[in-house]
């Protein structure tokens, strides 16, 4: 679920009407003082005593006249008065709504305005179509066990090769950039689902800590046995130092790039602990996962927000279910997005699958965004 405008501080604002606080001064303060703005001026402004329905306090109301109320895209402001003679402004895109605060003020931009101030909502449009992406790694061909081969042409990693960034089927944008103003700071909230292979990292830091990947994710609604395999920060394996510890397993990593150019935060979204280690462990070994993952990524506005999938052999692990070597005798999981704004496509049917040989299912992820706000 998404809103378009939202105040962390608690304001709501309706399209027609005035802002108000859901915390208001205690009777007998003084009252902000009025303001007119908007494509309409009216006088109904609040008289002295009714300070209340301008949301000022009870007693202490300052007159005023209300604009037409703005969010979205449409010009124009609104105000009302509050506790303090403060303020607390949010911009749609082009437009603002303002409502008194008690103290203080704070400004945030919509698509297209300039913004300050932490905490508050903005549109979640300026991610663009990150929110909504579907990348879909299907199988290339194989026989029907838990491992198929990627779709060529695709080479081996080598001491000399790094291991091949894999592109997703149908050719979709692995990269997006944020929108917003360049140089404010904002906290996207991301809704990450999908079935991938796990890797361990190099360093970083797992949204699970230490646990083992018994762990359920801990997201609201998710699944008993989804996963919350995210990590921020550390280094993905290299052919030089990890051949043979876990370096032909896939990796997902997230980068987040600021506007022209400088070091890219990293993120991967199937990490798990060293001791669990895909190569040897029997907890992950020639398995895949369904992960539900709900991080906040610090992005700056006019970033490059980019997905990519490395294999360095060229063998993907199918989408088979939940016991160790099963053959895929489960079948494939399948995870609909329920309730993601935007829907996924229409041809969407809860998996990915492709290739020759039997039941063959791919991998595939999903990035759903729930928020954006400035960052505090």
């Amino acid at each position: 679920m998404k809103s378009t405008i939202r105040l962390s501080s608690g304001i709501s604002c309706l399209a027609l009407l005035a802002c108000s606080t859901a915390a208001e001064a205690p009777g007998g303060q003084a009252g902000a003082s009025s303001s007119t703005a908007g494509a309409t001026t009216g006088g109904a402004g609040a008289p002295a005593g009714a300070g209340a329905s301008a949301g000022g306090a009870p007693g202490a109301g300052a007159p005023g006249t209300a604009g037409a109320a703005v969010g979205g895209a449409s010009a124009g402001s609104s105000a009302t008065a509050g506790a303090s003679g403060s303020s607390t402004s949010t911009a749609g895109a082009g437009g603002s709504v303002t409502s008194a605060g008690a103290g203080g003020s704070t400004t945030t931009a919509g698509a297209g305005g300039a913004a300050a101030g932490g905490g508050a909502a903005v549109d979640t449009t300026l991610t663009g179509a990150f929110d909504g992406a579907l990348l879909q790694f299907p199988c290339g061909g194989g026989n029907p066990n838990y491992d198929c081969s990627e779709p060529s042409p695709c080479a081996n990693a080598s001491a000399s090769q790094d291991a091949q960034a894999i592109k997703p089927a149908g050719g979709p944008a692995t990269s997006w950039t944020m929108g917003g103003t360049t140089g404010t700071m904002y906290d996207v909230k991301v809704h990450i689902q999908g079935v991938v292979e796990p890797s361990w990292y190099h360093d970083g830091t797992r949204s699970a800590g230490t646990s083992s990947v018994d762990v359920a994710s801990t997201v609201a609604g998710a699944k008993p046995y989804a996963k919350d395999l995210f990590q921020t920060g550390g280094t993905r394996l290299m052919f030089s130092t990890d051949n043979g510890n876990g370096f032909d397993y896939n990796s997902y990593e997230l980068d987040v790039t600021p506007a022209g150019g400088g070091k890219a935060s990293v993120y991967f979204l199937n990490s798990v602990i060293p001791t669990e280690n895909p190569h040897t462990s029997s907890k992950t070994q020639h398995l895949s996962f369904e992960i539900d993952e709900m991080p906040t990524l610090k992005i700056p506005g006019g970033a490059t927000i980019s997905l990519t999938m490395r294999d360095s052999n060229c063998t993907l692990v199918q989408n088979c279910g939940t016991s160790n070597n099963n053959m895929c005798g489960n079948g494939a999981r399948s995870v609909p997005f329920t309730g993601s704004q935007p829907a996924p496509p229409s041809s969407w049917t809860g998996k990915t699958t492709s290739g020759t040989g039997g039941n063959l299912n791919g991998q595939f992820v999903h990035f759903d965004v729930i928020s954006v706000t400035v960052a505090q």
